[in-house]
Protein backbone atom coordinates (compact mmCIF):
# COMPACT_ATOMS: atom_id res chain seq x y z
CA UNK A 1 0.00 0.00 0.00
CA UNK A 2 1.55 3.37 -1.01
CA UNK A 3 2.25 5.83 1.79
CA UNK A 4 2.61 8.93 -0.41
CA UNK A 5 0.51 9.79 -3.45
CA UNK A 6 0.24 12.70 -5.88
CA UNK A 7 -2.41 13.64 -8.41
CA UNK A 8 -3.40 16.54 -10.67
CA UNK A 9 -6.46 18.68 -9.90
CA UNK A 10 -7.54 20.54 -13.06
CA UNK A 11 -9.79 23.53 -13.59
CA UNK A 12 -12.99 23.36 -15.63
CA UNK A 13 -15.13 25.66 -17.71
CA UNK A 14 -18.84 25.40 -18.47
CA UNK A 15 -19.50 25.48 -22.20
CA UNK A 16 -23.22 25.55 -21.42
CA UNK A 17 -24.85 26.29 -18.06
CA UNK A 18 -28.65 26.28 -17.93
CA UNK A 19 -30.67 26.73 -14.74
CA UNK A 20 -34.01 24.94 -15.04
CA UNK A 21 -35.72 25.84 -11.76
CA UNK A 22 -35.73 25.44 -8.01
CA UNK A 23 -35.96 21.92 -6.55
CA UNK A 24 -38.02 20.88 -3.51
CA UNK A 25 -34.77 20.18 -1.61
CA UNK A 26 -33.70 23.83 -1.96
CA UNK A 27 -31.10 23.24 -4.66
CA UNK A 28 -31.55 24.41 -8.24
CA UNK A 29 -31.90 22.03 -11.16
CA UNK A 30 -29.14 22.62 -13.69
CA UNK A 31 -28.19 21.24 -17.09
CA UNK A 32 -24.58 21.95 -17.98
CA UNK A 33 -21.79 20.91 -20.33
CA UNK A 34 -18.37 20.95 -18.65
CA UNK A 35 -14.83 20.49 -19.90
CA UNK A 36 -11.56 20.16 -17.99
CA UNK A 37 -8.52 22.32 -18.73
CA UNK A 38 -4.77 21.86 -18.77
CA UNK A 39 -4.50 24.33 -15.88
CA UNK A 40 -4.13 22.17 -12.78
CA UNK A 41 -2.84 22.19 -9.24
CA UNK A 42 -1.58 19.16 -7.38
CA UNK A 43 -2.79 17.12 -4.42
CA UNK A 44 -0.20 15.32 -2.30
CA UNK A 45 -1.29 12.78 0.30
CA UNK A 46 0.74 11.22 3.08
CA UNK A 47 -1.17 8.45 4.78
CA UNK A 48 0.93 8.17 7.93
CA UNK A 49 2.14 11.69 8.61
CA UNK A 50 3.61 13.04 11.82
CA UNK A 51 1.87 16.33 10.94
CA UNK A 52 -1.64 15.42 9.76
CA UNK A 53 -4.09 17.96 8.41
CA UNK A 54 -4.37 20.26 5.40
CA UNK A 55 -1.60 22.46 4.03
CA UNK A 56 -2.33 24.98 1.27
CA UNK A 57 0.34 26.57 -0.92
CA UNK A 58 0.69 28.04 -4.41
CA UNK A 59 -0.19 31.33 -6.11
CA UNK A 60 -3.92 31.03 -5.37
CA UNK A 61 -3.72 29.73 -1.78
CA UNK A 62 -5.19 32.90 -0.25
CA UNK A 63 -8.65 32.33 1.19
CA UNK A 64 -8.52 28.52 0.84
CA UNK A 65 -9.23 26.86 4.21
CA UNK A 66 -6.27 24.96 5.64
CA UNK A 67 -8.33 22.97 8.13
CA UNK A 68 -10.97 20.26 8.28
CA UNK A 69 -13.52 22.45 6.45
CA UNK A 70 -11.52 22.07 3.24
CA UNK A 71 -13.41 19.98 0.68
CA UNK A 72 -10.46 17.64 0.21
CA UNK A 73 -10.47 16.78 3.92
CA UNK A 74 -14.26 16.46 4.01
CA UNK A 75 -14.32 13.88 1.21
CA UNK A 76 -11.41 12.00 2.75
CA UNK A 77 -13.29 11.75 6.04
CA UNK A 78 -16.46 10.70 4.22
CA UNK A 79 -14.69 7.95 2.27
CA UNK A 80 -12.96 6.77 5.43
CA UNK A 81 -16.31 6.49 7.17
CA UNK A 82 -17.78 4.46 4.33
CA UNK A 83 -14.82 2.09 4.00
CA UNK A 84 -13.68 1.62 7.60
CA UNK A 85 -10.43 3.56 7.21
CA UNK A 86 -8.93 6.33 9.34
CA UNK A 87 -7.82 9.89 8.55
CA UNK A 88 -6.20 10.74 11.90
CA UNK A 89 -2.69 10.48 10.39
CA UNK A 90 -3.60 11.80 6.91
CA UNK A 91 -1.76 14.82 5.52
CA UNK A 92 -3.17 16.63 2.48
CA UNK A 93 -1.04 19.25 0.70
CA UNK A 94 -2.72 21.35 -1.99
CA UNK A 95 -0.72 23.36 -4.51
CA UNK A 96 -3.31 25.87 -5.68
CA UNK A 97 -2.62 26.73 -9.32
CA UNK A 98 -6.35 27.21 -10.00
CA UNK A 99 -7.90 30.47 -8.75
CA UNK A 100 -10.17 29.88 -5.77
CA UNK A 101 -13.83 30.93 -5.80
CA UNK A 102 -13.53 31.88 -9.46
CA UNK A 103 -16.07 29.55 -11.08
CA UNK A 104 -13.36 27.10 -12.17
CA UNK A 105 -14.14 24.29 -9.73
CA UNK A 106 -10.78 24.32 -7.95
CA UNK A 107 -12.03 23.08 -4.58
CA UNK A 108 -14.21 20.38 -6.10
CA UNK A 109 -11.30 19.24 -8.25
CA UNK A 110 -9.04 18.96 -5.19
CA UNK A 111 -11.72 16.85 -3.53
CA UNK A 112 -12.19 14.53 -6.50
CA UNK A 113 -8.46 14.00 -6.88
CA UNK A 114 -8.20 13.24 -3.18
CA UNK A 115 -10.89 10.60 -3.59
CA UNK A 116 -9.16 8.97 -6.56
CA UNK A 117 -5.85 8.81 -4.70
CA UNK A 118 -7.45 7.34 -1.59
CA UNK A 119 -9.37 4.88 -3.72
CA UNK A 120 -6.02 3.57 -4.94
CA UNK A 121 -4.51 3.50 -1.45
CA UNK A 122 -7.48 1.90 0.29
CA UNK A 123 -8.76 -0.21 -2.61
CA UNK A 124 -12.09 1.54 -2.11
CA UNK A 125 -15.05 0.49 -4.28
CA UNK A 126 -16.29 2.90 -6.94
CA UNK A 127 -19.74 3.25 -5.38
CA UNK A 128 -18.19 4.47 -2.10
CA UNK A 129 -16.06 7.00 -3.99
CA UNK A 130 -19.03 8.37 -5.91
CA UNK A 131 -21.24 8.47 -2.79
CA UNK A 132 -18.52 10.35 -0.90
CA UNK A 133 -18.26 12.91 -3.70
CA UNK A 134 -22.02 13.47 -3.77
CA UNK A 135 -22.18 13.82 0.01
CA UNK A 136 -19.89 16.85 -0.12
CA UNK A 137 -20.78 18.79 -3.28
CA UNK A 138 -21.97 18.82 -6.89
CA UNK A 139 -18.99 19.41 -9.22
CA UNK A 140 -16.99 16.64 -7.51
CA UNK A 141 -18.89 13.99 -9.47
CA UNK A 142 -17.77 15.51 -12.78
CA UNK A 143 -14.14 15.81 -11.68
CA UNK A 144 -13.95 12.11 -10.81
CA UNK A 145 -13.54 11.52 -14.56
CA UNK A 146 -12.91 14.91 -16.17
CA UNK A 147 -12.79 15.42 -19.91
CA UNK A 148 -16.17 16.53 -21.23
CA UNK A 149 -19.54 15.67 -19.71
CA UNK A 150 -23.14 16.72 -19.32
CA UNK A 151 -24.17 17.19 -15.68
CA UNK A 152 -27.82 17.32 -14.62
CA UNK A 153 -29.84 17.45 -11.42
CA UNK A 154 -27.81 19.59 -9.02
CA UNK A 155 -24.73 18.42 -10.93
CA UNK A 156 -24.56 14.89 -9.55
CA UNK A 157 -25.92 13.08 -12.65
CA UNK A 158 -22.95 12.97 -15.03
CA UNK A 159 -22.95 11.65 -18.61
CA UNK A 160 -19.50 11.52 -20.29
CA UNK A 161 -19.20 13.13 -23.73
CA UNK A 162 -16.54 13.00 -26.41
CA UNK A 163 -14.04 15.73 -25.47
CA UNK A 164 -13.28 18.62 -27.77
CA UNK A 165 -10.22 18.60 -29.94
CA UNK A 166 -7.55 20.79 -28.41
CA UNK A 167 -8.78 24.37 -28.03
CA UNK A 168 -6.97 27.35 -26.61
CA UNK A 169 -8.47 28.99 -23.53
CA UNK A 170 -7.50 32.19 -21.73
CA UNK A 171 -8.86 32.85 -18.26
CA UNK A 172 -9.25 36.43 -17.08
CA UNK A 173 -9.39 36.42 -13.28
CA UNK A 174 -10.52 39.66 -11.59
CA UNK A 175 -9.45 40.39 -8.00
CA UNK A 176 -11.85 39.34 -5.25
CA UNK A 177 -15.29 37.80 -5.30
CA UNK A 178 -18.49 38.32 -3.29
CA UNK A 179 -19.82 36.72 -0.11
CA UNK A 180 -22.31 33.86 -0.58
CA UNK A 181 -21.54 34.01 -4.30
CA UNK A 182 -23.39 30.99 -5.66
CA UNK A 183 -26.41 31.41 -3.39
CA UNK A 184 -26.76 35.05 -4.40
CA UNK A 185 -26.45 34.17 -8.07
CA UNK A 186 -29.25 31.62 -7.85
CA UNK A 187 -31.40 34.04 -5.83
CA UNK A 188 -31.01 36.70 -8.52
CA UNK A 189 -31.97 34.22 -11.25
CA UNK A 190 -35.22 33.41 -9.43
CA UNK A 191 -36.65 36.69 -10.71
CA UNK A 192 -36.01 35.73 -14.35
CA UNK A 193 -37.38 33.00 -16.64
CA UNK A 194 -35.59 29.69 -16.19
CA UNK A 195 -33.93 27.77 -19.01
CA UNK A 196 -35.32 24.71 -20.79
CA UNK A 197 -32.25 22.50 -21.10
CA UNK A 198 -32.51 22.53 -24.88
CA UNK A 199 -29.02 23.94 -25.42
CA UNK A 200 -27.36 21.27 -23.28
CA UNK A 201 -29.43 18.62 -25.01
CA UNK A 202 -28.21 19.79 -28.40
CA UNK A 203 -24.58 19.86 -27.23
CA UNK A 204 -24.91 16.38 -25.73
CA UNK A 205 -25.49 15.07 -29.26
CA UNK A 206 -22.08 16.41 -30.32
CA UNK A 207 -19.94 19.35 -29.21
CA UNK A 208 -19.50 21.89 -32.01
CA UNK A 209 -16.06 21.87 -33.60
CA UNK A 210 -14.41 24.28 -33.62
CA UNK A 211 -15.82 25.77 -30.42
CA UNK A 212 -16.03 29.55 -30.43
CA UNK A 213 -17.24 32.17 -27.99
CA UNK A 214 -20.49 32.60 -29.89
CA UNK A 215 -21.32 28.94 -29.06
CA UNK A 216 -21.11 29.43 -25.26
CA UNK A 217 -24.19 29.91 -23.08
CA UNK A 218 -24.21 30.66 -19.35
CA UNK A 219 -27.46 31.58 -17.64
CA UNK A 220 -25.60 33.43 -14.88
CA UNK A 221 -24.44 36.05 -17.37
CA UNK A 222 -27.90 37.59 -17.15
CA UNK A 223 -27.22 38.75 -13.59
CA UNK A 224 -23.47 38.38 -12.86
CA UNK A 225 -22.49 41.81 -14.12
CA UNK A 226 -24.91 43.40 -11.65
CA UNK A 227 -23.51 41.43 -8.69
CA UNK A 228 -19.74 41.59 -9.21
CA UNK A 229 -18.43 45.16 -8.94
CA UNK A 230 -16.38 46.13 -11.98
CA UNK A 231 -17.06 42.92 -13.91
CA UNK A 232 -19.20 44.57 -16.59
CA UNK A 233 -16.44 47.09 -17.27
CA UNK A 234 -13.79 44.37 -17.51
CA UNK A 235 -15.99 42.29 -19.83
CA UNK A 236 -16.49 45.33 -22.10
CA UNK A 237 -12.77 46.14 -22.16
CA UNK A 238 -11.80 42.57 -22.99
CA UNK A 239 -14.27 42.22 -25.83
CA UNK A 240 -13.15 45.54 -27.28
CA UNK A 241 -9.51 44.46 -27.21
CA UNK A 242 -10.02 40.85 -28.33
CA UNK A 243 -12.74 41.60 -30.91
CA UNK A 244 -14.18 38.25 -29.83
CA UNK A 245 -16.66 37.21 -27.14
CA UNK A 246 -15.64 36.35 -23.59
CA UNK A 247 -17.87 34.49 -21.17
CA UNK A 248 -18.42 33.85 -17.50
CA UNK A 249 -16.77 30.72 -16.08
CA UNK A 250 -19.33 28.85 -13.99
CA UNK A 251 -20.69 31.20 -11.36
CA UNK A 252 -17.76 33.56 -11.94
CA UNK A 253 -16.26 36.01 -11.55
CA UNK A 254 -13.60 34.59 -13.90
CA UNK A 255 -14.15 35.35 -17.58
CA UNK A 256 -12.75 33.22 -20.40
CA UNK A 257 -12.07 33.18 -24.11
CA UNK A 258 -11.98 29.94 -26.16
CA UNK A 259 -10.72 29.45 -29.70
CA UNK A 260 -7.69 28.42 -31.76
CA UNK A 261 -4.65 27.40 -29.69
CA UNK A 262 -2.41 29.56 -31.87
CA UNK A 263 -4.33 32.68 -30.80
CA UNK A 264 -3.75 32.14 -27.07
CA UNK A 265 -0.63 34.37 -26.65
CA UNK A 266 -2.29 37.26 -28.47
CA UNK A 267 -5.51 36.95 -26.48
CA UNK A 268 -3.64 36.79 -23.17
CA UNK A 269 -1.57 39.87 -24.03
CA UNK A 270 -4.76 41.80 -24.77
CA UNK A 271 -5.46 41.93 -21.03
CA UNK A 272 -2.24 43.83 -20.24
CA UNK A 273 -2.86 46.59 -17.69
CA UNK A 274 -6.49 45.59 -17.17
CA UNK A 275 -7.77 44.76 -13.68
CA UNK A 276 -7.38 40.98 -14.01
CA UNK A 277 -4.85 38.17 -14.20
CA UNK A 278 -4.67 36.46 -17.60
CA UNK A 279 -3.93 32.71 -17.50
CA UNK A 280 -3.33 30.93 -20.84
CA UNK A 281 -4.35 27.27 -20.95
CA UNK A 282 -6.18 24.76 -23.17
CA UNK A 283 -8.90 22.11 -23.07
CA UNK A 284 -7.81 18.73 -21.75
CA UNK A 285 -9.37 15.36 -22.49
CA UNK A 286 -9.04 13.65 -19.11
CA UNK A 287 -8.27 14.29 -15.46
CA UNK A 288 -5.90 11.31 -15.38
CA UNK A 289 -4.12 12.06 -18.64
CA UNK A 290 -0.68 12.76 -17.08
Amino acid sequence: MPRRLRGWAPAKINLVLEVLGRRPDGYHEIDTILHTLDLAGTVDLELESARPGVTVAGPFAEGVPADQTNLAWLVAAELARRTGNEVEALSITLDKQVPAAGGLGGGASDAATTLRLLQRAWNAPEDAVVASALAVGSDEAFFLAGGAARAQGRGESVTPLTPLGRHGVVLFVPPGSIARKTARMFEALSNLPFDSGSISQRYAQGLPEPMEGLSIYNSFERIAFDLFPGLARLWQQLEERLSQPVHLAGAGPTLFWIGDVFDVPRMAMAADELNCTAIPTATAASLWRR
